[in-house]
């Protein structure tokens, strides 16, 4: 598994949300790995009302977001059958929405849990 180059990460975090919610797709189920960031408890946040829990398509792009209050976060990896089978049912339980592919500078795309499974499954 081949870890984006710096200049590729450049190129890939400024593209258009739609654009980086595909690629997260496509790259979970091509990598069977979700990314997500952890320091004594989950990495969260609120976007736009919602309390989301961030997903990441690769360890490099969890890392450049783990910053400011995520400063000490480490990526943490999840296979894509962990994240249908524990994540989705611990984001139900915890009233927490996915949020794909945050950037430093963009807040990614909320979904609700639902849909992260719908979408995973159907690219399986």
């Amino acid at each position: 598994m081949r870890s984006p180059l710096p200049d590729e990460l450049a190129t890939i975090t400024t593209w258009p949300r739609l654009k980086r919610y595909r690629y997260f797709f496509e790259e979970a189920i091509r990598t069977n790995h979700i990314w997500t960031l952890y320091k004594n408890r989950w990495a969260r946040t609120e976007t736009n009302g919602y309390h989301t829990f961030p997903l990441w398509p690769s360890e490099a792009f969890a890392t450049i977001c783990a910053i400011e209050e995520w400063h000490q976060y480490k990526p943490i990896q999840f296979t894509v059958e962990i994240v249908l089978t524990e994540v989705i049912p611990m984001l139900d339980n915890s009233l927490l929405f996915p949020s794909i592919f945050q950037t430093p500078t963009d807040s990614g795309s909320v979904i609700n849990t639902q849909l992260l499974k719908d979408e995973l499954l159907q690219l399986m």
